[in-house]
């Protein structure tokens, strides 16, 4: 240790490899704005066309549930069978890590696509998506410029090939389009013209696949070469399609497809999801990068792809950025290095006048090594900068001094003593190892049950912990290297002006600490009793303090909901958007306001929910302004405004909030198989909830039932001509939603060649009873055939209610009632408001129903379980090292007194000042621990 100090060559290389090692990660490791957390949620997708949601329920979500649930690792399952769609929510458990969700997700791809042979025919194959846990980095928007009329068809094609250029840019992850138009090749047949021939849509479609010859004829081989061979006549046009023949007479005349029906290039109808930026459709494309790239550097490759992009864009295209998350990790990080260094800067200061400019500028060289070892860990630990990284060193810059702090003094007391540089360095390295190794690894074990801490939760604050935990041991290894080689060599045995090399002194602060210290020795009794009140009045008062885990973002950035009845159509909802938008315009500080209908928008924060796909029902905003407190002061502002003006929608104006995601801020489940018995005791608890104060909207997500249009057919009659139910319920099928049996091969670009009954999808209820069915082959009324029958002559068409949305979860029904409160007002508050009133006048649940807690406060329990989890353990290792530093325990028991007395003291301060109690305070109450046992 001796060599160690006195060699100069030694200690000057160790001090620039921590630099170098520190600088070299400034400069290398990922910098985000938020921690990215481990994708644990994914959505499968399972259409079932025509069916009905209990047939959906019955028939594809309870198949694919059963199968899912032979996964261990999955936790829950959430679904919501809809009409002609299953949707199901897949958790895997928190105890599964980052490396191990891949491979999971590759599982439950190999279920599903075992689950798929026991689905009924006519449902498609289920789809997992498992891309939607993190936000998009970059959000860019395809628009038309000018007048004119506006081709979606042209944006969807130059959307896809921005797509396909930038995703070669290095460290791109993921790239999805969001509103793209779904093109295809429409063939729309006239019913009576069909009917008159005898054709229905099953024989035109077998025609059109027939005469795509996109197949191989075979292969020659000869002695000389081979040659494939294929016969011509694709479809690969527009005017091929119409000139295909149907039926060809025995005079060589032949009847083709332009004939009977119209050939055009379209959009699919009906649209299912569109986006709106700044009031005009566009494309929408959605990139995130990798994680282990810096967003400033992935974003210039990109900028530079993009300006190549935007030379070969027509003129009437416009391709605009309308989110980039860059914007806010510079702006935050810059915000967070501002408290770093006002931090730094307050420390130094009191160190000088405490200790005065030797020992200062000695203490304070160690906070940026400290700093730099800080780093160096990160980046061998793949902790990137983000918020809470960065925090966890402010966190730190406190605590970090205290070994530097006890070191420096040390050596300069042995030097006062009247030892020189090298033995006073000698015997308070010798002295202070292993105190201060006690005391750094009680904090260290402070800080370790957010380590610990499972679950998206802990890998949200872990970062903070992390980074107190690097600090504190790059702490303890310069305080005693850098610290005391520093102070050995350049602290003075004669301070000579006491105010300039030993700090400035206070007499009369000094005799009034000396007096109080006097007085509590002289009457120890008294003091303990006061000192004990204060601390079990903190503890007492904690379970009054209202509770909110993460606290609200400091975006400029508004989450807009709009919920219709499940019933609305896409255009219902995009007219109602309009109308919003027509209000929002008055308002003033909304910088921007994008729409995106039928689902949700592209995550541009990391803790949306993803899961209103097939909602046509349903939009979403991306709403920024011009500052975040301006966002602040809207939210109430516009929740208010758009409800006044809105009654006939659910409409939701939320700030955006840390911490994973959660939905409503309270919500309620009730649990059971009837699924009117579910919807009669949603409706009473609605009721209640809606009575309780602060409580704006509350949403059931089972439905209330939706129109549906029945076709009564006489079986008998429809026997009579040869018809069964399915032929007649096929041919209306094919009728309405059309069949692709073909595609046109444009370039790399397929598009369905998609044949259906020209204006059956927009009929009403009366236009469908002269719908013409036509007969089968073994028909008795032969005469028929060349007729068609219309539908009124085999039965008729009625309007009756049918539900709209199952949901379920873990394989039971339940009805959610997702509660959203006003804004500033805590959720904890709000329920507790809600359980006494359950409480005063209870629910009366039928035997095998339950009510339970969700949203928030579920995701809250769950957090706060997974942190104490660990505390036990940790809390035996805390006594074990205490002891084992001081070889006593009444001096441990004193320790942890003072400690316990602390974290009292703290939860006092936060009732008396009215914060909430959340993962900041917890944080602040660890350290508060740490240096109390210090």
């Amino acid at each position: 240790m001796a060599g160690f100090l006195s060699n100069p060559r030694v200690f000057i290389l160790f001090v620039a490899v921590i630099a170098v090692a520190g600088l070299s990660a400034l400069h290398t490791l990922p910098r985000t704005e938020d921690p990215r957390v481990a994708n644990r949620h994914a959505v499968v997708l399972a259409p079932f066309a025509g069916a009905s949601a209990e047939r959906v329920e019955a028939l594809v979500t309870q198949v694919l549930e059963n199968k899912l649930r032979e996964i261990t690792d999955i936790e829950h399952i959430d679904s919501r069978s809809a009409a002609g769609i299953s949707l199901l929510v897949i958790q895997l458990a928190d105890e599964v890590s980052a490396d191990e969700t891949g491979d999971l997700w590759s599982e439950v791809r190999d279920k599903l696509k075992e689950a798929s042979k026991l689905l009924p025919a006519g449902s498609a194959e289920p789809v997992l998506d498992d891309q939607r846990g993190d936000a998009y980095t970059l959000i860019m928007a395809l628009t038309w410029r000018g007048a004119g009329d506006q081709d979606v068809m042209v944006l969807g094609r130059y959307a896809r090939e921005i797509q396909s250029r930038l995703r070669s840019v290095s460290g791109t992850d993921v790239i999805k389009l969001h509103g793209e138009p779904e093109e295809e090749i429409h063939i729309a047949i006239n019913s009576g013209q069909a009917a008159l021939l005898g054709l229905d849509i099953a024989s035109v479609a077998n025609a059109v696949k027939a005469s795509d010859a996109k197949v191989s004829a075979g292969e020659l081989h000869n002695q000389h070469q081979r040659l494939a061979v294929e016969v011509s006549g694709a479809l690969d046009t527009l005017d091929r399609i119409r000139q295909m023949p149907l039926l060809v007479g025995g005079d060589g005349t032949a009847l083709s497809i332009a004939d009977i029906a119209t050939v055009t290039r379209s959009v699919r109808e009906p649209i299912k999801k569109q986006a709106v930026v700044d009031g005009k459709p566009a494309v929408v494309i959605a990139l995130r990068m990798r994680p282990a790239e810096r967003s400033d550097q992935w974003i210039g490759r990109i900028n530079e792809q993009l300006q190549h992009i935007k030379a070969i864009l027509p003129a009437n295209l416009e391709l605009s950025t309308v989110f980039n998350q860059q914007h806010y990790t510079a702006h935050r990080l810059g915000e967070l290095v501002q408290n770093v260094l006002m931090g730094f800067t307050l420390i130094t200061l009191i160190l000088w006048l405490s200790l005065g400019w030797r020992s200062a500028l000695i203490v304070a060289a160690s906070l940026p090594l400290t700093v730099a070892f800080a780093l160096a860990c990160m980046r061998f630990a793949q902790l990137p900068i983000h918020q809470m990284s960065v925090t966890g060193l402010i966190v730190a810059l406190g605590i970090m001094v205290d070994n530097a702090i006890v070191m420096a003094d040390t050596v300069a007391r042995n030097k006062r003593d009247g030892q020189n540089g090298l033995q006073a360095t000698y015997f308070a390295v010798c002295h202070l190892w292993k105190p201060l190794l006690g005391s750094t690894l009680t904090t260290i074990l402070a800080f370790m049950p957010l380590v610990l801490m499972a679950g998206p939760s802990g890998e949200f604050v872990g970062g903070i912990s992390l980074t107190v935990i690097f600090s504190l041991v790059g702490s303890y290894l310069i305080s005693h290297v850098v610290v005391a080689g520093l102070s050995g060599r350049y602290l003075l045995r004669d301070c000579g002006s006491h105010w300039i090399h030993r700090g400035v002194n206070f007499p009369a602060i000094a005799r009034r600490f000396t007096g109080s210290i006097t007085w509590v020795l002289q009457k120890p009794r008294r003091v303990l009793v006061v000192l004990t009140l204060l601390p079990l009045l903190g503890y007492g008062l904690g379970s009054f303090i209202p509770q909110s885990f993460f606290p609200a973002s400091d975006r400029n950035m508004i989450n807009l909901e709009v919920y219709l009845p499940a019933s609305a159509s896409l255009t219902a909802t995009k007219r109602l958007t309009e109308q919003i938008s027509a209000q929002l315009q008055q308002v003033d500080g909304i910088d921007s306001l994008h729409w995106f209908i039928g689902g949700n928008a592209p995550s541009f924060y990391y803790n949306l929910n993803q899961n209103n796909d097939g909602a046509q029902y349903y939009a979403q905003a991306m709403l920024t302004t011009d500052h975040f407190t301006t966002a602040n002061r809207l939210v109430p502002l516009l929740q208010q405004r758009l409800d006044e003006h809105f009654l006939g929608a659910q409409i939701i104006v939320r700030r955006l909030e840390q911490g994973p995601p959660s939905g409503a801020p309270v919500a309620l489940r009730l649990v059971g198989t009837d699924l009117d018995v579910l919807k009669s005791l949603g409706n009473q608890l609605r009721q209640r909830l809606l009575a309780v104060a602060d409580v704006i909207h509350v949403r059931d997500t089972l439905s209330s039932a939706v129109p549906k249009l029945w076709v009564d057919i006489d079986e008998h009659a429809a026997r009579s001509v040869g018809l069964s139910l399915s032929d007649a319920a096929e041919q209306l099928r094919v009728g309405i939603d059309g069949q692709v049996m073909a595609s046109v091969l444009e370039g790399i670009q397929s598009l369905p060649v998609r044949i259906e009954m020209a204006g059956y999808k927009s009929s009403d209820t009366q236009a469908m009873s002269s719908w013409l069915l036509v007969p089968g082959q073994n028909r008795v009324h032969r005469e028929l055939s060349a007729t068609g029958i219309p539908l009124s002559a085999l039965g008729e068409v009625k309007l009756r209610p049918e539900r709209g949305v199952i949901p379920r979860r873990d394989g039971e029904r339940v009805n959610v009632l997702e509660t959203y409160i006003r804004d500033g007002i805590l959720p904890s508050v709000v329920l507790s408001r809600v359980q006494r009133s359950l409480q005063d006048n209870p629910l009366a649940l039928p035997v095998g129903y339950r009510l339970e807690v969700a949203g928030v406060s579920e995701s809250r329990n769950r957090s706060v379980n997974k942190l104490m989890a660990s505390v036990g353990l940790l809390a035996v290792l805390l006594v074990v090292t205490v002891v084992m530093s001081f070889n006593s325990f009444r001096l441990s028991v004193i320790i942890f007194t003072v400690g316990g007395f602390s974290v009292g003291l703290g939860i006092l301060v936060l009732a008396i000042s009215g914060f909430p109690f959340g993962f900041t305070a917890i944080i602040g109450l660890m350290a508060l621990a740490g240096l109390a046992i210090n």
